[in-house]
């Protein structure tokens, strides 16, 4: 609870007039039945009642009423406070995990992280809610009530008091069994959620190979694991609410026959002992209402117990660093980039393997880098030292003349628009996904939004696809984009990152899905829209490259060639030989 504490303080004064209110409510509870005894003894005695009767009647409905509004009061108060504190921790964390960087997640998965985000919150939301105010309810009724069966009868008091030793003690060896099994279930949990996302999100590649079967045996090997575990829990939890209610059944019984013996041996003898018929219905009244109680201590600590469980594995996702972050060194002032970028002397070293070694280049602003080479020669960790998605071994990124790390991530990212070979497209409208990356969040009029992605799709070469669509730019594209083609695909993502203008463009390998012909078209339409941006080109074909101001050849993280198109065909490496083996396979229709 302690580092929940940032919530709590922040509805305390919800907390505290919750409890007022039940603390008015279980006085007027306890007050009900003391009316009762005494109504009893009157009658016993022989009274003349009449109004009297009405008297006892009227003011025990009316502690009612006021116990039941006091109740309705302090669940919405308190109802109000655990959910003003559940949307904080979800507001909190998504936040946080937002900023956390790319490599988190390449380690962590999806499924264990949306089990923590809803099935541990859910959790942590019903401790603060219903534990919370059953545990303040259990605390008033046990006190108030306990005090007032000590006070009607010392012996009888002790009796029932002498019960909670041994329920405490049952209590505390059960939940430290269950609190183990639970983190059990919920682990398992996890990783049946993370089956079930790896196969809905690789449906396709599940189906194409035809292993369903398969899949669907791995599920139920792991959802057979989890039944187990919920089923070892069951074991522990179950006999918590049969021997607590065993125990108040042998109260029952003890009450019984000390309360008899007292009453049957007379006046005076039971008088010595505070104990008349009213006296003793009134102290079994108590016993009733102190059922639910008693057995709420083991509901609620075993809600609290869960509830610990999830909190310390929500916990763990807020406890995650950002291993890239602003820091000291981060100059503020910065907060336009243009585009001129250098790589000083850069080399990256990641899992023990020197993959960009000793990299020097200039990109001015305004200007086209091709880079192309083999796969694994370090294409595109070029473009993420940019973007400070990993940092660099040593050397330095510099973008206008400033150290990246020196520059404010919001303001570095803000500068970049970035198309991949494979982008990921939400599952939304064309016009939202196109949309996506517009700094400018003010309100602005439909119209206005139409034109700017109209003119970002026609850039892309996506506009004759979308006039082909029934709903055109209201499109839903289905989880990932996947109603639309590979080359559509990237051509929205292309679009998506035309319609930001940022100063710095990076393409890599952004048209693979598209033929010669189309990718030829698209990067003439771009010309004249990348005027004054420095554009990063990576891709294998000559006839994406030619285009450039600038081309790089890269192997084994160095760079072996560098020129124009022109300079190196003429140098005759590497690069003149990629492009006399594309004409050939041109030539022989490949």
């Amino acid at each position: 609870m302690k580092s929940l504490s940032p919530y709590l303080r922040r509805q305390r004064w919800r907390w505290a007039l919750g409890a007022i209110g039940t603390a008015g409510a279980v006085a007027c509870n306890v007050y009900i039945p003391r009316l009762l005894g005494f109504a009893i003894d009157d009658l016993r005695g022989g009274r003349p009642l009449g109004a009297r009767v009405t008297g006892y009647a009227l003011r025990i409905l009316g502690a009612a009423l006021v116990s039941s509004s006091l109740y309705v009061m302090m669940r919405r108060v308190q109802g109000r406070a655990s959910r003003e504190i559940s949307y904080e921790i979800r507001r909190d964390l998504f936040e946080h995990l937002t900023k956390l960087d790319p490599a988190y997640y390449h380690r962590t998965r999806t499924g264990d992280l949306m089990s923590r985000f809803t099935g541990d919150l859910n959790t942590v939301q019903e401790m603060l809610g219903f534990g919370v105010v059953q545990s303040i309810n259990t605390v008033f009724i046990l006190l108030f009530t306990l005090g007032m069966m000590v006070r009607l009868s010392w012996r009888l008091g002790l009796l029932v008091l002498g019960v909670f030793p041994g329920v405490m003690v049952l209590l505390a060896l059960l939940l430290k069994v269950v609190a183990k099994r639970y983190a059990e279930v919920q682990e398992q949990q996890a990783r049946i959620a993370a089956k079930a996302q790896e196969n809905f999100s690789g449906i396709r590649v599940v189906k194409g190979y035809g292993m369903e079967d398969r899949e669907v045996r791995d599920y139920r090997a792991l959802n057979e694991i989890y039944r187990r575990s919920v089923l070892r829990l069951a074991r522990v939890e179950s006999p918590l609410w049969a021997t607590v209610g065993l125990m108040m059944n042998g109260v029952f019984a003890g009450v019984l026959v000390v309360g008899a013996r007292i009453l049957l041996r007379g006046p005076p003898e039971g008088r010595l002992q505070g104990l008349t018929l009213g006296t003793f219905v009134t102290f079994v009244t108590y016993l009733f209402q102190l059922s639910w109680p008693m057995l709420s201590v083991g509901v609620v600590s075993n809600i609290f117990q869960r509830g610990a469980v999830s909190w310390k594995r929500v916990a763990q996702l807020f406890n995650a660093e950002p291993a890239i972050r602003d820091g000291p060194q981060t100059d503020t002032s910065i907060i336009v980039l243009k585009g001129d970028v250098q790589f000083e002397d850069v080399s990256l070293e990641l899992g023990g393997r020197l993959l960009l070694d000793h990299v020097s280049l200039h990109v001015p602003q305004g200007q086209t880098l091709g880079i192309t080479g083999r796969t694994g020669a370090g294409k595109s960790l070029l473009t993420a030292l940019l973007a400070r998605a990993v940092e660099p071994t040593s050397g330095r990124v510099r973008v206008d003349g400033h150290d990246v790390r020196n520059i404010p991530l919001v303001t570095l990212r803000a500068a970049l628009g970035f198309v991949s070979q494979d982008p990921f497209l939400f599952s939304a409208t064309l016009t939202e996904n196109i949309d996506f990356g517009r700094l400018d969040a003010a309100p602005e009029d439909a119209a206005a939004q139409g034109a700017r992605v109209a003119w970002a799709a026609e850039v892309a070469g996506l506009s004759s696809d979308v006039a082909t669509f029934a709903q055109r730019y209201e499109t839903m594209l289905g989880e990932r984009g996947i109603t639309l083609s590979g080359g559509q695909r990237q051509r929205t993502a292309l679009a998506r990152a035309v319609a930001r203008r940022p100063p710095i463009l990076v393409l890599d390998d952004a048209m693979s899905a598209v033929d010669s012909e189309t990718e030829s078209r698209i990067l003439a339409q771009l010309k004249g829209e990348l005027v004054g941006r420095t554009v990063f080109l990576i891709g294998h074909r000559i006839s994406t490259l030619r285009h450039a101001n600038k081309i790089i050849v890269l192997e084994r993280g160095r760079i072996v060639e560098s020129g124009t198109h022109a300079e190196l065909l003429a140098a005759n490496g590497p690069y003149a030989e990629l492009d006399r083996k594309q004409k050939l396979a041109h030539g022989l229709g490949l």
